[in-house]
């Protein structure tokens, strides 16, 4: 049987867990708490967009140049994204899994998918936009073996 590790996230939080043989339990294997998610964007930091640019000489114009404003809790998501693929990354390269199995909420499902690299990409079986992270133990592994069967 293919090792299987079955992910299940959302931006705060991730628990990556492994199924049994006989596919019906799950052990965790690794669990991710990102507190930065949930905090405020204003408590995050202010993103310093825009910038003056100073004229340079003869014919060269300065001016200010504004680049678009980035909600700096989308960047705690983005980076809590790059933290689990690297995981899983890591994971497929050491042969720790064959598998892997995406179960995120939306957009956070899409925001992981893109920071996978090519070999993890490609060990991506199913994908579900589902928030399962407040399940565990009986009820989880019940709640992805539907997702699985569906």
């Amino acid at each position: 049987m293919k090792k299987t590790w079955i992910v299940v996230a959302n931006a705060s939080r991730a628990r990556v867990c492994e199924r049994d043989e006989k596919g019906s339990g799950l052990h965790d294997v690794i669990d991710f708490v990102h507190t930065q998610s949930r905090q405020k964007g204003i408590d995050l930091g202010d993103d310093q967009s825009g910038r003056v640019e100073h004229g340079m000489g003869s014919g060269m114009r300065g001016g200010t140049h504004l680049d678009p404003r980035v909600d700096p809790r989308q960047k705690e998501h983005e980076r809590f994204a790059r933290e689990i693929a690297q995981h899983l990354d890591k994971g497929v390269a050491a042969h720790q899994c064959e598998r892997i199995v995406l179960i995120a909420s939306n957009p956070f499902l899409g925001e992981i998918k893109a920071q996978l690299g090519p070999a993890a990409t490609a060990a991506v079986w199913i994908t579900a936009p589902s928030d399962l992270t407040a399940f565990t133990g009986r009820e989880l592994s019940q709640r992805v073996n539907e997702l699985l069967e569906a």
